[in-house]
Order: C-alpha cells, then sequence, then structure tokens
C-alpha cells in the first residue's frame, strides 16, 4: 500500500498537528508557527520534545526578497499536507507581492545509532517563478527550552537557564540546561553566514528559560531556479556526545522520507481492511497511523502514550482499552513493552500489585492506581498471551499478578462480591462499588484463574473461577436494575451520593444541569424510601460505564438484548457516538463509543456497531487533518490512543470474527458481518504464529467465505447464524478453508 494515498491536506483553519518518530514529538498549528499553549505545564505543551525533555519552544523563518517592496516577512503558512512520515506547509499566498514560492517539509528519523538521542530534518524550499535573478535574505530563528515533563518538579527536577555557543570545529549552535546534562543541537546545510545568539524578536513570544540563536543566509536565485535549506535539530537527556551523535547521524546522507514510507507501508500492509467504502477504509489506516505517533521510546522505557498533546506518557486505563486494538495491528513488541513497563512500574512504585495509573516519561508515577486499572490490567495480560502465544512473558508477569489479584480482592472490603474504588470515570469522593470495576475484576478472575490452570495450579484455578463466578451473580443481581432495564452505575448508599452530590454534577456543564439534578434526585428519592444507609445499585448519571457487562460478554442474552436495545436509542447515541452520560448528553468520546460498538457487535448488533464507527469516523479531520479527535467532533487531543480499540475490535474480534487462544493452541473464527458491507477482506492479520487472510463475499444465495493461515494452530470456522450447513462449525485443513454458505429460508 502506497502511503502517499494517506496524504491530506487542511488550508481553513489552524489546528495543531504532530511530526513523530517514535523518540521525537514536534507539535506546533498546521500555519507553521508554535503558539504557547498547554495545561499539564502551562504554556509549554507545544514545540520539539525528545522526552522526557523539551528541546525547543520552535522555529520560525524570516524572508526577506530585496528586489519586492515590503517584502521582508516572517512566514506563515496557508496550506498544509499531513503524511504518515511527514510534514510538508505551503506558503505562496502569504509573501506578499513577490515571484517566490516557499515550501517547507519536515520528518523525525527513525533513529538507527543506538544512542538516546535524536532529532527532526526541515527543509525549506524557495522557488523563482519569474523570467529574473532574485536576491533574498533569510533569517532562521530557533528558541530552546530545554525543560523536563510534567510533574518532574514534584521530584526536585527543575528547569533550569539553558547556555548556547556556537561550536566553528562541529558548525553547529550547541544549548544546555545549566542545571542537567540535557543539551540541544542546531545546524543547517548550508553552514550560515553569520551566527547571533540571545535574540528574543521574531512573530511569536514563548515562555521558559531558553535561549534564542538566528542563522543568516543571503541566496541569488535565477529564474525557474530552487534552492533548499536544510535545519537539522537533535537532542540528548544523557550527554553532550549523544546529542552531537545524533546531529551526525541526521547530517549524513540518508533518504529520510523513503526510510519512513517504508515502515508505514509495512505497518498498513499488515491487519490490512479492504471495503467498497475507500474512506472509511482509509480512516481505518489513518488511525493505525495515529497510534504508531504515539509509541514514546524513551531512557525510562518504551510504550504507547494517552494522547497528543496533554497527555504524551504512559497510562494504565487507556492502554487495557489500547492495547486490545495493538494486538489486532500486529504490533506484539509494542503491547509486551507497554506492559512490562506498568509490570516494573507497579514493583517499584507500589509493589503489593496494584498497577499504576499514570506514569511520566521521566519515570515518575503520578498516581498509584485506581481499582479498575489492576482488575483490567490482568485481563489485558491475559489476552496477550492468547493472541501471541508468549510463553515467557506470562511467566514473567506471573509473579506481580499474584500480587496484584491479591491486592483486588482485599478491596472487596465487605465481602459481597464488589470490589471497592475508582472505575474510569473518576468521580471526585465516589470511591464506591463501581460497575465498570466490578465487571473487569470479574474477568480478570476468570483470566488468572486460565492462567493458574495453564501452570497446574488447578487449586488456585479453581478457587479464581469461583470468585469470578460470585462476582458476575453479584453485578446481575445487585447491579441490575429490572425496572429500567439496565445495569447501574454503581453500588451505593445514597447518603454516600448526598455526599458527593455535587461533585457528581459537577461533571457536566451547560443546558443538562437541572436535567441531571432532577433525575438524580428521583433516584435518590426512590433509594431512600427504602434506607438512606443500605448499598444497593443506582443509576447515577446514565454513564457509559453501563455497557460493561455487554462489552465483555458477562452479561446474560436476556439482559444484554434489553439493555443494548434501550442504549442503540437517543437517549444514549448522539450524532458523533456515545453520550459519556444520558442525562447530561453534551459529551461524545471514542473511547465510550468504541466499548458500546464492541458491546452490539459482541451479541450480534453488527449493524448497530458499524453506525457508531460511522459516526465517529465522520469526525475525521475536523480538527487536525489525518485525525480523529479524543472528545468528538473535534476538540482535546487531536491523536488519542484508545482510538485504535474502537477502530479495530469491533471489527477484527466481532466483524471478522478472530478469536485466538494459545492456552488451547487454537484460532476460532466466528464472523458477523454488517449488511452495509457486501465484501470485505482482512489481509495478513497477525495471530499466534502466523497470519491470517480472510476474504468475504456476498451473493444472491448466501455468502462466500475464503480463509488462509501460516501457522500452526487449528483453525475453526463457526458458520454465522443464519446460514445452512451440515455442521455449525467447520475445521481448516491444509492451512485453507473455501466455503460458500446459503442463506437459511424460512
Amino acid at each position: 500500500m502506497d502511503t502517499t494515498s494517506l496524504r491530506v491536506s487542511r488550508c481553513a483553519t489552524f489546528p495543531l498537528y504532530v511530526c513523530a518518530s517514535e523518540r521525537i514529538k514536534l507539535i506546533g498549528t498546521t500555519d507553521g508557527r508554535f503558539p504557547d499553549f498547554g495545561h499539564h505545564l502551562e504554556k509549554e505543551m507545544g514545540g520539539l520534545w525528545l522526552h522526557p525533555i523539551k528541546l525547543l519552544d520552535g522555529f520560525w523563518l524570516r524572508l526577506k526578497d530585496i528586489d519586492a517592496a515590503n517584502v521582508d516577512v516572517w512566514t506563515i503558512a496557508d496550506s498544509f499536507e499531513n503524511r504518515p512520515e511527514g510534514n510538508v506547509f505551503l506558503y505562496n499566498n502569504n509573501l506578499g507581492h513577490t515571484p517566490l514560492h516557499l515550501t517547507r517539509s519536515q520528518i523525525a528519523p527513525e533513529m538507527t545509532t543506538g544512542d538516546s538521542g535524536a532529532g527532526i530534518v526541515v527543509d525549506y524550499e524557495v522557488f523563482n517563478s519569474s523570467a529574473e535573478t532574485r536576491r533574498l535574505e533569510l533569517e532562521f530563528l530557533a528558541k530552546t527550552d530545554l525543560r523536563p515533563v510534567w510533574f518532574s518538579d514534584k521530584h526536585g527536577i527543575a528547569d533550569e537557564l539553558d547556555a548556547g555557543e556556537w561550536l566553528p570545529d562541529e558548525k553547529l549552535f550547541l544549548a544546555k540546561d545549566t542545571g542537567h546534562e540535557w543539551y540541544v543541537a542546531i545546524g543547517s546545510v548550508p553552514v550560515p553566514e553569520q551566527v547571533e545568539q540571545g535574540i528574543s524578536h521574531g512573530p511569536e513570544n514563548t515562555a521558559g528559560q531558553g535561549v534564542g540563536v538566528s542563522f543568516f543566509y543571503t541566496l541569488s536565485l535565477g529564474s525557474g531556479e530552487r534552492r533548499v535549506l536544510r535545519f537539522i535539530i537533535a537532542g540528548s537527556c544523557v550527554s553532550r556526545a549523544d546529542c552531537l551523535d545524533a546531529y551526525h547521524s541526521l547530517l549524513a546522507p540518508r533518504d529520510f522520507w523513503a526510510e519512513k514510507q517504508a515502515r508505514y507501508t509495512a505497518l498498513l500492509n499488515r491487519s490490512r481492511l479492504i471495503i467498497e467504502d475507500k474512506k472509511f477504509e482509509t480512516i481505518f489506516n489513518w488511525i493505525k497511523v495515529n497510534t504508531d505517533w504515539l509509541i514514546m521510546d524513551t531512557v525510562n522505557g518504551r510504550a504507547l502514550a494517552a494522547g497528543l498533546p496533554e497527555y504524551p506518557w504512559w497510562f494504565a486505563c487507556d492502554n487495557t482499552y489500547s492495547l486490545q486494538g495493538v494486538l489486532a495491528m500486529g504490533y506484539y513488541e509494542l503491547c509486551r513493552d507497554t506492559l512490562r513497563l506498568f509490570l516494573d512500574s507497579s514493583e517499584k512504585f507500589n509493589g503489593n500489585g496494584r498497577i499504576p495509573h499514570e506514569v511520566t516519561t521521566m519515570g515518575l508515577c503520578a498516581h498509584p492506581g485506581n481499582t479498575q486499572e489492576t482488575a483490567h490490567f490482568i485481563s489485558m495480560v491475559w489476552l496477550y498471551y492468547e493472541w501471541t502465544g508468549d510463553r515467557d512473558f506470562l511467566d514473567l508477569a506471573f509473579p506481580v499478578l499474584q500480587k496484584s489479584v491479591a491486592w483486588l480482592r482485599d478491596q472487596d472490603d465487605d465481602n459481597d462480591g464488589l470490589p471497592s474504588g475508582y472505575g474510569i470515570l473518576e468521580i471526585p469522593g465516589l470511591n464506591s462499588e463501581m460497575l465498570d470495576t466490578a465487571v473487569y475484576t470479574a474477568q480478570a478472575y476468570t483470566c488468572f484463574a486460565a492462567l493458574c490452570r495453564l501452570k497446574g495450579l488447578d487449586a488456585q484455578a479453581d478457587e479464581y473461577q469461583a470468585l469470578s463466578e460470585r462476582t458476575v451473580a453479584a453485578i446481575n443481581t445487585v447491579l441490575w436494575d429490572e425496572e429500567a432495564g439496565l445495569y447501574c452505575d454503581a453500588c451505593t448508599s445514597s447518603a454516600d451520593v448526598r455526599s458527593h452530590y455535587d461533585a457528581i454534577l459537577d461533571q457536566r456543564y451547560g443546558a443538562g444541569i437541572d436535567k441531571g439534578r432532577r433525575i438524580l434526585d428521583e433516584a435518590l428519592t426512590k433509594k431512600e424510601k427504602l434506607s438512606p444507609e443500605a448499598e444497593s445499585g443506582c443509576l447515577l448519571n446514565y454513564g457509559w460505564i453501563i455497557s460493561t457487562p455487554m462489552e465483555t460478554g458477562i452479561a446474560p442474552r436476556e439482559k444484554a438484548l434489553r439493555a443494548l436495545e434501550q442504549m442503540h436509542s437517543g437517549r444514549f447515541i448522539g450524532e458523533y457516538g456515545m453520550y459519556l452520560s444520558g442525562i447530561f448528553q453534551d459529551a461524545i468520546m471514542t473511547i465510550n463509543t468504541g466499548v458500546m460498538a464492541v458491546a452490539q457487535a459482541r451479541y450480534g448488533f453488527a449493524d448497530r456497531a458499524l453506525a457508531l464507527l460511522e459516526k465517529m469516523f465522520a469526525c475525521f479531520g475536523r480538527a487536525t487533518p489525518g485525525c480523529i479527535s479524543e472528545m468528538l467532533p473535534d476538540y482535546g487531543c487531536f491523536a488519542q490512543a484508545w482510538t485504535i480499540y474502537a477502530a479495530q475490535v469491533p471489527i477484527t474480534r466481532y466483524f471478522f470474527g478472530i478469536q485466538p487462544s494459545a492456552s488451547q493452541n487454537r484460532l476460532r473464527v466466528a464472523p458477523c458481518m454488517p449488511s452495509a458491507w457486501p465484501s470485505a477482506t482482512l489481509q495478513r492479520l497477525r495471530v499466534l504464529d502466523g497470519e491470517l487472510s480472510l476474504c468475504y463475499q456476498r451473493n444472491s444465495e448466501g455468502c462466500r467465505w475464503r480463509l488462509e493461515y501460516t501457522g500452526s494452530a487449528s483453525v475453526v470456522f463457526v458458520v454465522p447464524e443464519g446460514f445452512d450447513d451440515h455442521t455449525h462449525e467447520i475445521m481448516m485443513n491444509n492451512g485453507q478453508l473455501d466455503i460458500s454458505l446459503r442463506r437459511k429460508h424460512d
């Protein structure tokens, strides 16, 4: 697949973008500027980052056409093109009355030096379209800002002043944070004719304690002549030598664009979806690219970050969802690295099996972890094994998981089968028995039981399987509201809810607040007729977590059908996906939309699931071209990791029905195709020890399925409901299966 087919442009507005490698993230706006912005680090989340440190606030180019009156401008792009491998800016309309055309292209090459340094390469191409020679003066201005990632100051890692110098032998400018071994090197080809340090002027004033440097050039361009100025910016958070090594690696002649294109071609050709809806197919591919941009390979570990620009570090809750999609992408190594980082962080920061919530790229724990995350993490480790067959990692993880599952049991402080502790919603103060925490705990017990069975620990396996069944029973009784036909958000007392009344309502603002107050008051009044202190199920805000029993499959079919029917209504579903709250109806995210799509698809409602994905996909490019925002349609992080869960899991695991089990050396394929797809192909899906390709074609009589598998596992094809066949399950022979199915006629 040619990655040029994924180019997208945006001219009207100028949102944020990223130019990324696994080590480097350059974040600016699509008009080529670098304004201050940011919440976690106020005014500091943009610029050039080599995590766990920042290198630059930004860089700018001033162009003066000596032969044109009043053409002396700091360039601002009027057009932007986003590509998987890099970015291209066009400046044709903002240069004034001059026949010059300016293009900026930038790329973050994957480093091969093996050290900790990395950088970017930026090319400015000037073209003279006139019939006369043009004389130009150019100034390239960069401002350093060597500072640590968010939360570092809490551990005494403070930002200090930067100091810089021109190194004549190296022909580059080198800056250092005066308090740490943090470096950034800036140079160009050709070498600048003049260098000035301490420059503070420019098109944007930025915060920070950096130092400015300007490179000056004079050019003479003949008619039809093009000239390229290349700038190399490299850094290191380890040593001066690493910084210089990275710089010289980028200075060496290489075709960086071809290298990155090859990377993305390989990525897109694996787990490749081919359908008639080419727009859907293209967005599916872009989500894989967005996920790749979020990989953070640092001196403190390699793992998938949560989102850009505000969450460029590691979260357990995000990854327990995201990694399910990463597996389907075939990124086994990334999945293992991310899981390993959280295992190590659990031991380092907690020591009791509790999985941390938030770990920065500085290797610091900002939150010890919610109950939901430890439960979900256990299940994710087991899923990783079932998909990959990586027994070595399972054995490595087992000692920590033993502590994790014991810690999880301890959270059931009243021994009712429902653990206490924050779920993914994190309603302040409501540290109750939350539904998602209970659901993922039941799943974790089942997965840990299977792990114990694999290791020959049958008594322990029986114990945890019984615990799982007990928790499932509690969920389907205590947390099921028969009158509403829905699962409850939490098991809690009305007194506890009253004590956190304002916090629950303050999760949302706007017109829905009065409606939310009324519905919550009605629920509390109903509960208080029983007893203010009695704990029971409560629909607090009809939040999206009430879909998790169906997402995981622990809801009995009768209950699931009732709940899923209601949740496919306007009360829960808006223009762009599923509301976070069925009461407030004022926010939609990719994660909850994806969870609902999985829930619907799991129980056979592929059309409903596809409708949800199409709503989410309609937001593609609404903010940053090539991306779907975290908050739909167009705000929050412009690239969000768990969007890969929303895109991959419904399609791979339910539409195509891929269900691997390394513990049984078995691959089950149980498809359920949406009616809107008359044909669909999934090529080169990495699963267990081989690759699986599937092709589906509907016809007037029924459908045809063709499967090819290169691995050693036994493959079982499950005939979908509604089709005639002599048997429900068909075994693949010799790595191939070609079967035509006739639709049943009543």
